[in-house]
């Protein structure tokens, strides 16, 4: 089943050595089971995803420094949550430096 993904998310870092969380400072109106549900646009470093602790990019590995530059991909192309497509636990969001970011819990 492919869920709805909402903040306090699990995600992983195919570069990372840690998981880091989706955080929703702003929400976008949207709540699923009391909590902001996410859109494609929930990609900002920092803002929306945290360090995934060291990056495996080279050795030693240096720390994690989130560079998602671009929207999450493989979102639900018929619901908008906001302004945008709602964010599912199958979407893809790429970080610049080399990792592919996936979604391991949806949140809920």
């Amino acid at each position: 089943m492919n869920s709805y993904v909402v903040e306090g998310a699990k995600l992983k870092c195919s570069l990372g050595t840690k998981l880091s969380k989706l955080t929703l400072p702003k929400g976008h109106g949207v709540y699923l089971k009391n909590k902001k549900q996410a859109n494609a646009s929930d990609h900002i470093p920092i803002k929306n995803i945290g360090c995934f602790g060291n990056c495996l990019i080279s050795s030693p590995p240096p720390p994690c420094v989130v560079a998602t530059n671009s929207k999450w991909i493989l979102t639900k192309r018929d619901v908008y949550v906001g302004n945008d497509k709602a964010l599912l636990k199958s979407s893809k969001c790429f970080c610049s430096i080399g990792g592919v970011i996936s979604i391991v819990d949806d949140g809920q």
